[in-house]
């Protein structure tokens, strides 16, 4: 069964309380992440990655990864983050769902050929955004200008709920990416660090002059108002992994 718009949404949330409905969660055990999008009006098979990110199997740009715009996902590379009340595990396990539940729904989604630092495809999915921010697996990320009020109302809901990310509190300011001042082709820019604010959906980079050691933690506010990330170089991520995520 395929579910579409706002009663995906409702979906969504049924899944973060653990009651996926019987077809997504076969579905899931079967091939987590498996699902399907509408890009630019074609129907294309994709695998979801993470809660934000997917790589597309067919269509004109079958073999791309594909950003998500708009919203941010957690890590699923290891417990990495921290906000109020949870720590690492709790959402680590929490990010490792989100994938699954993003491969709930067929989207629509658009591309204009556009590209990140990543080299990821720059998708606009509007309808999973919402539902994901809305169950409190994603929150708003606007790089360019004011973040939309439809999601930012949804999170506000998803933050008033305590839902996913939110339950142990809200923190204003919240580290979505760290780098480090002596990471190779940082660019002009240099070192910076991404910094979410949670009221207003945007995504500042903040410059800086600091080498992070791996497994280094970098926080922001006190008590229910602190989130913090914990740095790990892109090249050990997921080889050679430093003991912070083993």
């Amino acid at each position: 069964m395929i579910v579409k718009g706002r009663s995906l949404a409702l979906v969504l949330l049924a899944c973060a309380a653990g009651f996926a409905p019987g077809a997504a969660r076969a579905r899931g055990k079967e091939t987590p992440g498996r699902g399907a999008v509408v890009l630019d009006g074609e129907r294309v098979p994709v695998r979801w990655t993470d809660g934000d990110s997917f790589r597309i199997l067919g269509g004109r740009f079958a073999g791309s990864a594909a950003r998500l715009g708009g919203v941010n996902a957690l890590e699923t590379y290891g417990p990495v983050h921290r906000i109020a009340g949870l720590d690492g595990r709790a959402l680590h396990a929490l990010a490792r769902k989100t994938a699954t539940l993003a491969a709930g729904g067929e989207w629509s989604c658009t591309a204009a050929g556009d590209r990140d630092r990543y080299r990821r495809l720059l998708v606009h999915c509007p309808e999973a955004a919402l539902a994901l921010v809305r169950a409190g697996h994603a929150m708003v990320f606007s790089l360019d200008g004011p973040a939309g009020e439809e999601l930012l109302a949804a999170q506000r809901d998803a933050q008033g709920a305590r839902r996913g990310i939110w339950a142990g509190g809200v923190p204003p300011l919240v580290p979505t990416s760290l780098h480090s001042a002596d990471e190779p082709d940082l660019g002009a820019r240099g070192a910076y660090d991404r910094i979410a604010d949670t009221r207003t959906g945007e995504a500042a980079a903040r410059s800086h002059e600091r080498r992070y050691r791996p497994c280094e933690e970098v926080c922001l506010g006190e008590g229910e108002g602190k989130a913090c990330m914990t740095y790990v170089p892109y090249e050990r991520r997921y080889r050679r992994k430093p003991a912070c995520l083993r």
